[in-house]
């Protein structure tokens, strides 16, 4: 075996073991120890960071920064993760922002000359534009860590700062849509899931578990099924809207505000959305269907016909103000 690939083959097992000590190791690839050691100071030189501990269960540690061992890319899979990560620029906000940035810069600084120049030109032939938001989110890293190890999280959350109210929630993951980031989660004071928009989130910090008197079970609940779980029937006011042609497509963009809903097709192509929502929320969701104009219908409840009513005759007076 090449001394490359041994060292290849070496950092992979270091890497996987997280802990040794170099008598384990060189039993398993079969050199001395005096051998291993001089490979592992190789290895840390190469730039994997390698803790020594002495004395009674010491040995070797990988530290948390680790290393990956080098992978061979053929072109087309370079230029794939190269305008993989390019495509992520038009969002202010990231999660790892910083060391995507880095990874990108090594990656391409690794390129061949040929494949850099080709890239250059591919650059200014494709992209992946997405809606660019001036608000930041702030919180994208607590709270995907949050999500991944199940760990409430305390934030202040509003409109604006000095309008925000403090809640716990139990983040279920992070994503984006029209260049805005949302976290669905549960929330503690509400006692239901919610959909929380990032850059509405003024500060966000791991709560301490042992607050929370009756924790929630969200081990079932991710990014694919979550809307099965954002209303309860003793919550919601059952909504039905009929949806023209146009409404359905309409809807079908705006349709994150309502990861639960569902809409019914006919053949005729008319659409009729069956959803629940809270009886608070009716004047937000007057303004949502408003915006759809002729294109939606609210049939029930009467609450939220009136509120739609209402927007159109407060839209109506400001054109007969200006017809005075």
């Amino acid at each position: 075996m090449s001394k490359s690939r041994h060292l290849i083959e070496l950092m992979m097992a270091v890497n996987r073991k997280r802990q040794f000590t170099v008598k384990e190791l060189a039993e398993e690839f079969g050199v001395s120890t005096r051998t291993m050691l001089r490979d592992l100071q190789e290895l840390s030189g190469m730039g994997v960071p390698l803790y020594s501990q002495v004395g009674a269960g010491g040995g070797y540690r990988v530290l948390s920064e680790r290393n990956l061992p080098p992978i061979s890319f053929t072109e087309n899979e370079a230029f794939s993760i190269f305008f993989a990560c390019h495509a992520l620029r038009h969002y202010s906000s990231l999660p790892f922002k910083a060391s995507a940035d880095s990874a990108l810069r090594k990656f391409f600084a690794y390129l061949p000359d040929d494949m850099k120049n080709r890239i250059e030109e591919i650059r200014h032939r494709v992209d992946f534009f997405t809606h660019k938001r001036p608000q930041r989110a702030e919180y994208l890293e607590v709270l995907l860590q949050a999500s991944i190890e199940r760990l409430p999280v305390t934030i202040n959350y509003g409109v604006r700062m000095d309008e925000t109210t403090l809640r716990t929630i139990q983040p279920i993951g992070i994503y984006a849509h029209e260049g805005y980031w949302f976290c669905p989660a549960y929330c503690y004071l509400r006692r239901a899931y919610r959909l929380f928009r990032v850059d509405r989130i003024w500060s966000a910090a791991l709560a301490d578990v042992e607050t929370i008197a009756t924790p929630v079970d969200v081990r079932e609940v991710n990014l694919s099924n979550f809307g099965l779980h954002f209303q309860s029937e003793l919550e919601s006011v059952d909504v039905k809207v009929k949806l023209s042609a146009k409404g359905i497509e309409i809807f079908r963009d705006k349709s994150w505000l309502f990861p639960w809903g569902k809409v019914s097709i006919s053949d005729d192509g008319i659409g009729m959305l069956e959803v629940g929502i809270l009886a608070s929320e009716i004047p937000f969701f007057a303004e949502y269907f408003f915006s759809f104009g002729a294109e939606a219908i609210v049939l029930q409840p009467e609450e939220l016909r009136e509120a739609v009513r209402s927007e159109l005759v407060r839209t109506l007076e400001k054109y007969d103000f200006l017809q005075c």
